[in-house]
């Protein structure tokens, strides 16, 4: 039979190819934005199609089902974790630089992960609120490979008393939710006068509340302030941004 007259290859239901997953930012935005809003069963496919502005057609052409698209964004905030990790494991081999100053470091990089991606902390809770296979996803992709490469400077900070003794796991978790939740709910602050819609403020308002409540010494408030300052003119940062996303069910 002549090339001319096969039938085209359907697409297999299911995982999509690689270059869909990465792809089409449209679509994994408003998915990210849809789960971490209603949840895996709250969002349809329908409304992330409309919040992109595309057919929803494409949604399935690309994806196959809710399912895949769901692990195609934890796939991509993944992807956006790797220079973060990479960061944390090569500050876990500078044992010359102040535990101090690694320990400020790597609480900055979880501070700019959440404020340049507000609906990453939105999306972790959703997603372990529940105790399934997907919650095995998170954990294995983005909570499993963060942790490893953070837990280190936290024992470390510890065991030079530079934080005071406490539960690791439980003093991770806190971090990372507290982070998460607070800037997720930024718009909240602002009822009550925080003024937080600079996002660069939100930052180092972040970090001094984390410095004044976990480090030991009294001038913690002064270091928040200069390690703030050192950290977000480190060059190579990525540039900060807040996304603003439609949601649609």
């Amino acid at each position: 039979m002549p090339d001319s007259d096969k039938k085209p290859e359907r697409r297999r239901r299911g995982r999509p190819a690689k270059v869909h997953a990465q792809g089409d930012i449209a679509l994994l935005d408003a998915a990210q934005s849809a789960f971490a809003r209603y949840g895996f069963e709250g969002a349809t496919l329908r409304g992330v199609a409309a919040a992109a502005g595309v057919d929803p057609a494409l949604v399935a052409h690309y994806f196959g089902s809710k399912d895949a698209l769901w692990e195609a964004v934890v796939d991509r905030m993944s992807q956006r974790l790797l220079p973060t990790i990479a960061e944390l494991e090569g500050l876990n081999r500078r044992t010359s630089i102040p535990i101090r100053t690694r320990l400020g470091n790597g609480l900055w990089q979880l501070v700019s992960i959440v404020c340049e991606d507000p609906e990453f902390g939105m999306f972790l809770s959703r997603a372990g609120a529940e105790k399934n296979e997907r919650l095995d996803l998170i954990v294995r992709k983005l909570l499993r490979p963060h942790h490893d490469a953070f837990q280190p400077i936290l024992l470390e900070a510890m065991r030079q008393k530079v934080i005071g003794k406490q539960p690791v796991e439980i003093l991770y978790f806190m971090l990372v939710q507290a982070i998460s939740m607070t800037v997720s709910y930024r718009h909240i602050l602002s009822e009550f006068g925080a003024g937080v819609d600079d996002i660069a403020k939100l930052k180092a308002g972040v970090m001094q509340c984390i410095y004044g409540t976990f480090l030991e010494g009294n001038d913690a408030r002064m270091t928040a302030k200069e390690d703030v300052r050192r950290f977000a003119t480190t060059p190579g940062r990525r540039k900060e941004s807040v996304h603003k996303r439609t949601a649609p069910r």
